[in-house]
């Protein structure tokens, strides 16, 4: 049988995911530089190549295999613009000192729970429940969790 702290300990399902989702923005970010680098430089040869001697059974279609390449990588540039820009208008939804409690919990190296309550002077018994409401407001934006379901 768990105990009463193991049993508080355990956060649900959608504060998870929305806590992956703030973790993985700024690596959203710098993806989303390198994609656009990537689908810049993928650009099919000018000139086509022709021989006269017979192939075999092998077919080559270098400009449709960069055609497919620049799709992917494409499709990949609109998710991670999408979960950058939901990120963005959670985070302009929040006040100034609400922001940098998410900022430097979330995007930053340096995030223990202790620090960022001190870099925003909270006690952290105040600090963990602005936090957790926060988390949960954007969990709400995201669409991962409703206001009025059961709290686990």
């Amino acid at each position: 049988m768990k105990n009463q702290a193991e049993r508080r300990s355990k956060k649900p399902e959608w504060y998870m995911q929305t806590i992956r989702r703030l973790n993985q923005y700024p690596e959203d970010k710098k993806r989303l530089c390198i994609l656009t680098a990537q689908l810049e430089r993928e650009q099919p040869k000018l000139t086509a190549g022709y021989s006269l001697t017979p192939g075999g059974d092998k077919i080559s279609d270098q400009t449709g295999g960069i055609a497919a390449k620049r799709w992917e990588t494409s499709q990949e540039i609109k998710e991670c613009t999408l979960r950058i820009e939901e990120i963005d208008i959670i985070l302009a939804g929040f006040e100034e000192d609400e922001k940098k409690l998410i900022e430097l919990r979330y995007f930053s190296k340096h995030n223990y729970d202790w620090w960022v309550a001190e870099q925003v002077n909270l006690s952290l018994r105040t600090y963990y429940r602005v936090r957790d409401e926060l988390v949960a407001e954007a969990a709400v934006l995201l669409g991962l969790y409703r206001r009025d379901q059961v709290r686990a």
